[in-house]
């Protein structure tokens, strides 16, 4: 892994992380289970400008693994259960691989695929993550919201990843329409990624 690459996981890592402590706390006041149907087009919109940029399928998980260092330090916080830390840390790993497998399902990088991509991922993501949970319920017999009912296990993947994908295609339509390229023009270096990454974990222990 060359320097540059090393630099745009950290940078754009830290970025996700940063959002997650920041956009994912006031989110957390809307109705239940709609924060992650937000923030996860906005964690794979992160994955696609860094897969585009660095070409590297590694990338992604690495990029995903900052974000999840940056939420563990929640880990040190007084009076928070540490499975609130963990979820949140999982979710956004598996996130990170099922955009890693679906970007890779199709060949042509074009609008339609990278918009039908991530939308998989968007169901796909919350199948495993419910799979996590059941696991997390069998050992600690803590209750999930998302495990509360078959309703509510159908609303997390189904609804969720609907409005995850309206948004992808939103966020990706308007780069699209603007004619942007999604190819960094003023790549970070290390020490402005360095610094960012340090900001979201002060950051993300405070708030």
């Amino acid at each position: 892994m060359n320097k540059q690459t090393l630099s745009t996981i950290i940078f754009f890592g830290a970025i996700w992380g940063l959002l997650e402590a920041t956009l994912g706390y006031l989110l957390q006041f809307l109705p239940p289970l709609i924060s992650g149907a937000i923030m996860f087009p906005i964690g794979a919109a992160i994955l696609l400008y860094v897969s585009k940029n660095t070409e590297s399928k590694s990338a992604l998980l690495a990029v995903g693994f900052v974000a999840a260092l940056i939420k563990a330090i929640n880990f040190f916080m007084p009076g928070l259960p540490p499975i609130k830390t963990y979820n949140p840390m999982i979710a956004i790993m598996m996130q990170s691989i099922m955009v890693l497998i679906t970007l890779h399902l199709f060949e042509k990088k074009t609008f339609l695929s990278s918009v039908l991509s991530l939308g998989l991922a968007s169901f796909a993501w919350r199948l495993l993550f419910l799979v996590n949970l059941s696991v997390n319920r069998m050992i600690t017999g803590m209750s999930f919201q998302q495990l509360a009912s078959p309703n509510s296990m159908m609303s997390f993947v189904l609804i969720n990843g609907l409005i995850g994908l309206l948004i992808i295609g939103i966020i990706l339509g308007i780069i699209h329409l603007l004619h942007q390229s999604m190819t960094i023009k003023h790549k970070p270096s290390l020490w402005i990624s360095s610094a960012l990454f340090a900001m979201a974990l002060v950051i993300t222990f405070f708030i």
